[in-house]
């Protein structure tokens, strides 16, 4: 069943290129989704929604856990933003308990195109994301 969600783009906490790059290979090669471009389009929603993941990066595998104390799993699951294939990246760790790191009313979309620029995005545009289609809504995507 698609959901949707309609949200206001705003910054992250600009690190989510330099944490993902180790990873990359892996995020494209688990989700069948090649040639992602560095970084994250963050957008707030205005409900909870907890990731359904149809691929991870797991603790042992993921850099930035042997410098911090996360050990955190990186969700990551389809989506298509305003026509555009892409994929929300969670870690675990925003979804757990109330209101920690982004929380669960924040969706972090990385995609094969810079969202921003392609879109015209700027802080307080609203987007629409789906999720939970099927093969053929995500084959639908650009």
């Amino acid at each position: 069943m698609i959901r949707t969600f309609k949200g206001t783009v705003t910054n992250g906490y600009g690190v989510a290129t330099q944490n993902l790059n180790p990873v990359m290979h892996l995020i494209e090669a688990r989700a069948q989704f090649p040639n992602l471009v560095p970084g994250t389009l963050n957008v707030n929603i205005p409900e909870e929604y907890i990731v359904f993941a149809d691929a991870v990066v797991l603790p042992h595998e993921y850099p930035l856990n042997q410098t911090s104390n996360l050990n955190e799993t990186i969700k990551f699951e389809r989506c298509i933003l305003e026509g555009y294939k892409g994929l929300i990246m969670r870690p675990d760790s925003h979804e757990i308990g109330d209101g920690q790191f982004h929380g669960k009313k924040h969706l972090e979309l990385m995609g094969q195109v810079n969202f921003r620029e392609v879109l015209g995005l700027a802080n307080g545009s609203i987007v629409e994301v789906e999720v939970g289609g099927d093969e053929k809504w995500w084959k639908g995507g650009i």
